[in-house]
């Protein structure tokens, strides 16, 4: 377990370092994590880990993809979950997932706090929710390649802090 834990610290890490500096989280980082998760889970366990592995990297690809479409969430987001998944485990990437949003969450509050825009993000998502009923298609949330609009920020963060969060409820308290 203790590999594991070294693993993902590094990807976490690395995604997150990655993406302040370039605003992307690069396949080079994780996709090397996913071949390590799959060969980790081999050594420790075999076929059976391989393949418990495998689909714990292909979930979060399945399940976010329709965030992705939107615009809600990036690809290197998905891949980072996908990355923890392929190391981790099934179980460790959907308490990752709930707990990532969660933090997400928190910190959207708490940007909309500090930057006092909390009425012009409810009244774009309300432009949002009208656009798409009126055209009957759903169009993208956020143009993630506008760096100067004041509602978004990297959703690696929440990431990090969902995986600190899954692992103190999983290891060290419970």
């Amino acid at each position: 377990m203790a590999i594991k834990l070294v693993e993902i610290a590094a990807l976490v890490m690395l995604a997150l370092i990655n993406d302040i500096k370039s605003c992307k989280i690069k396949n080079s980082i994780t996709f090397p994590f996913i071949f390590i998760g799959l060969a980790t889970n081999f050594f420790l366990d075999g076929l059976k880990g391989v393949t418990q592995s495998l689909l714990a990297a292909v979930f979060p690809v399945a399940a976010l993809i329709i965030l992705y479409a939107l615009r809600m969430l990036g690809a290197g987001d998905i891949k980072l979950f996908s990355a923890i998944g392929a190391v981790m485990g099934l179980d460790f990437v959907l308490y990752t997932m709930a707990y990532s949003f969660i933090s997400g969450g928190i910190i959207a509050l708490a940007l909309i706090a500090v930057r006092k825009n909390g009425r012009q993000r409810l009244l774009h998502l309300l432009s949002y929710i009208r656009s798409c009923f009126l055209t009957f298609s759903l169009q993208p949330y956020e143009n993630f390649e506008d760096k100067t609009r004041g509602g978004t920020f990297r959703f690696s963060y929440a990431v990090g802090c969902g995986t600190l969060v899954c692992f103190a409820a999983l290891y060290i308290i419970g």
